[in-house]
C-alpha cells in the first residue's frame, strides 16, 4: 500500500528533473536583431549641387565615398563614420623657379587642385538583416573646401613642395537611403543616395585659376551655400 503512495511522488520528481534538464540544455534565447554584422564599404560617387550651390557652381563633380558601421546590440541601429572626397577642378602648368642657393632657373610642374571632403557621423536604421538589407540614415558632421598647389621639380635636390591656397570649413547634416545586396556571407554591393545640407562658404573657382611662369597662383572665389545630393555605387565586406 505504501509503495502505491510513493509512485505518484516518484513520477513527479522524475518529470520535474526531466523538464529542468531540458531547459538547461536548450540554447540561449536569441536577442532581437542578433547576428547583424559590421560593414566596411566604398565606391564611386557623383555629387549633384542643389539650390544656391547649383545656381553659383552649376555643375556635377566626381569622387568617392567610404563608410564603416558597427551594429547596436538590442535595436536595429548601426553607428559609424562616413567619408567623402570629390575633385572640383584642376589646373596644371610648366613653371620656372629658382632653387635656393642656385642662380639657375629650374623647370617644374605645378598642379593646382580644388577638392571637397566630407567627415560625417552616421546613425543607420537597418531593420532587415539578410541578403537584401535596405536602410535609412541620419548624418551630421563637417565639410572642407580646399585648394592646394603641388610643385614637382625633376633632377632637384630640394623635395617636392606644396602650398594651401584656400581652405574653408562648414557644418553639415542630412540623410541617406541605400540597400546592401549580399554575395556570399561577407561581400555585398551597395547603392546609396545622400542628401546633405551644409553652410555658406567661399571657395576657389577652378575655372578662374591662372598659373604664372614663375609659379605664382591667382584665382577668383565663389560664395554660396553648399547643399548637395551624392549618388554612390560601390561594394564592401561584412564581418
Amino acid at each position: 500500500m505504501e509503495h502505491r503512495r510513493l509512485l505518484p511522488t516518484l513520477l513527479l520528481v522524475i518529470s520535474t528533473a526531466t523538464v529542468t534538464m531540458a531547459q538547461e540544455n536548450d540554447p540561449a534565447p536569441r536577442r532581437p536583431f542578433q547576428g547583424r554584422q559590421s560593414t566596411l564599404g566604398g565606391g564611386l560617387e557623383m555629387a549633384v549641387p542643389v539650390g544656391d550651390f547649383n545656381n553659383v557652381w552649376g555643375r556635377n563633380f566626381w569622387g568617392f565615398g567610404a563608410n564603416f558601421t558597427y551594429p547596436g546590440r538590442l535595436l536595429p541601429f548601426d553607428f559609424g563614420f562616413d567619408f567623402g572626397y570629390a575633385r572640383m577642378g584642376t589646373r596644371e602648368a610648366v613653371v620656372y623657379v629658382r632653387e635656393e642657393g642656385s642662380p639657375d632657373l629650374l623647370e617644374g610642374d605645378l598642379t593646382v587642385r580644388s577638392k571637397v571632403y566630407s567627415f560625417l557621423g552616421q546613425v543607420r536604421l537597418r531593420p532587415v538583416h539578410g541578403r537584401v538589407s535596405p536602410y535609412v540614415e541620419g548624418l551630421f558632421g563637417a565639410r572642407q573646401f580646399t585648394t592646394r598647389s603641388d610643385l614637382v621639380i625633376e633632377d632637384s635636390a630640394s623635395p617636392d613642395s606644396w602650398d594651401r591656397q584656400s581652405d574653408a570649413w562648414t557644418g553639415a547634416y542630412g540623410w541617406a537611403v541605400g540597400t546592401l545586396i549580399g554575395f556570399g556571407p561577407q561581400f555585398y554591393v551597395e547603392g546609396r543616395v545622400e542628401r546633405l545640407y551644409s553652410g555658406r562658404v567661399s571657395y576657389a573657382d577652378p575655372e578662374s585659376i591662372t598659373i604664372a611662369t614663375d609659379g605664382g597662383v591667382d584665382y577668383a572665389t565663389l560664395s554660396s551655400a553648399t547643399d548637395v545630393v551624392n549618388v554612390q555605387v560601390g561594394m564592401g565586406i561584412r564581418f
